[in-house]
């Protein structure tokens, strides 16, 4: 069969499930709705018939965190390069990247739109300025499990990396212009070590689409550091991760806050 893949992208930025009462206006901007603020616990009608919501079990989010943290790993231990010849400096204390149910309810809240779309305010009580990645892939005359598709998601905001010139690592840039390095900088923020996610399947004119929406315990900070260079994991104060050598144990307790 023919086929067509299409794959949208956009960043993240600042910004929680139900024991917590999202309409509390203390946790978002003035004159800003939660995104789960009597937000969907199910799919939006508008989703049409046939759309899925993902089950994110513990194996896909055990994916999702290996994902995220092997290329976060990378970055911390000085190997990944910007250009043919040239390396993004270590990281002095990268977090390692943990699940939180939370973000994850929260992420939900916006993909079960079944719109592609940023929302305004996703804080928990704990994360004052939650980031945001979404992803939107559509394509025809094909399939793809969710496995490959977190994978490719995930590779995909990391690709930008090519356009993040390390001035831009070592303070975030304001009124940034150039190719999106958003995605990128959010999944190495060695400062948010919380993430949650969820993913929905619908068909629109007879399209398949599959909506991604990770988020993560602190976003990308206007004139701050994206990560701390340094010798790597040098002021990791519990240890390394004994798998990902680069990035702190995930006993390091970390703020998930700007500095």
């Amino acid at each position: 069969k023919a086929f067509v893949i299409a794959t949208l992208f956009t960043l993240a930025t600042i910004c929680s499930c139900q024991t917590t009462n999202y309409c509390d206006p203390s946790l978002c901007s003035a004159r800003v709705t939660h995104i789960a603020c009597n937000g969907l616990t199910k799919l939006s009608s508008t989703c049409g018939t046939g759309a899925v919501e993902a089950v994110l079990d513990s194996t896909k989010q055990a994916q999702i965190l290996a994902e995220h943290n092997k290329l976060r790993n990378k970055v911390a231990l000085g190997q990944q390069n910007y250009t043919a010849t040239q390396f993004y400096k270590q990281a002095a204390r990268m977090a390692t990247l943990q699940w939180d149910n939370d973000l994850a309810s929260i992420a939900a809240a916006n993909a079960r739109r079944c719109v592609y779309g940023h929302d305004r305010c996703r804080n928990t009580v704990t994360m004052k300025f939650v980031g945001q990645n979404i992803a939107l892939q559509q394509y025809y005359g094909m399939t793809k499990t969710d496995s490959q598709l977190i994978t490719e998601f995930v590779q995909a905001w990391f690709s930008e990396y090519q356009y993040a010139n390390p001035s831009y690592i070592a303070s975030y840039p304001n009124g940034y212009s150039g190719p999106a390095i958003g995605h990128f900088t959010q999944v190495v923020s060695d400062r948010s070590s919380k993430v949650g996610c969820s993913l929905v399947s619908y068909v629109s004119g007879g399209w398949t689409k599959k909506l991604f929406v990770c988020n993560y315990g602190l976003t990308n900070m206007i004139g701050q550091p994206v990560y701390a260079a340094g010798p790597t994991a040098s002021k990791c104060t519990t240890g390394r991760n004994p798998i990902f050598s680069g990035l702190c144990s995930v006993n390091e307790v970390v703020a998930n806050s700007p500095y």
